[in-house]
């Protein structure tokens, strides 16, 4: 099954990422609320502070965090779980330890 989250920024739909894509969303400086939604489903919200530096942002489901459940409880999630079955987080990045850098 291919998903499609929708983003919006500032309560504006913005375009459609699909599962593990990358996709550029060019917005003023300033303060920004970010979230998805699939179907009736919607992520938490996300402030962000722009200032010229890109933002790296990540959303999925939670059957894809937990990667665990029978069918049915990944179909009772899905249906019962309106605010929490998608998530919308700020991409982590692991620095490379000193003397592991790229050159």
């Amino acid at each position: 099954m291919l998903v499609a989250y929708k983003i919006f920024i500032d309560g504006v739909y913005r375009g459609k990422m699909k599962r593990n894509e990358m996709r550029e969303f060019e917005v003023e400086m300033g303060r920004h609320t970010i979230y998805a939604k699939m179907d009736w489903h919607k992520s938490n919200e996300l402030s962000i502070d722009v200032n010229g530096a890109i933002v790296e942002l990540e959303v999925g489901s939670t059957q894809e965090k937990l990667g665990v459940g029978t069918p049915e409880n990944d179909l009772l999630r899905y249906i019962f779980s309106k605010h929490q079955y998608l998530w919308l987080r700020e991409k982590e990045h692991v620095d490379a330890p000193p003397g592991d850098e790229i050159k």
